[in-house]
């Protein structure tokens, strides 16, 4: 290939990172906000509470939490009942797993309102 002549790929290709760059040099800069997520809680927490369910898990017969903040007790609503348990019992740091006797409709950490499950 001779090098004299201009090879029309070769010319639209350097015709096209030139506009490129002309583009990026004529857009006008945006302010760069700085960027914060912060998790809203699944219900409003009254002054009351204590504690903040931040994760569940659901099974039939198995019900897995992972709270923020301190509670004394966990209550679980069921079709067949309320169940109590003491979070000391439950688990630990902030991680929780209770055997249910059928499917958990509801969760409730002490004076907290209860969070629906279904």
């Amino acid at each position: 290939m001779d090098d004299r002549k201009l090879n029309p790929l070769r010319l639209l290709v350097a015709l096209g990172i030139g506009v490129y760059l002309v583009f990026l040099a004529s857009r006008p800069e945006q302010p760069e906000a700085p960027t914060t997520t912060q998790t809203q809680p699944a219900y409003p927490m009254s002054t009351a509470c204590a504690a903040q369910i931040e994760q569940v898990g659901l099974t039939n017969y198995e019900l897995r939490l992972r709270i923020k903040g301190a509670a004394e007790s966990i209550i679980i609503y069921t079709d067949q009942g309320n169940l109590t348990v003491n979070t000391t019992e439950a688990g630990s740091a902030g991680e929780y797993r209770v055997r249910t006797p059928a499917p958990a409709t509801a969760v409730q950490l002490d004076d907290c309102p209860a969070l629906n499950l279904r």
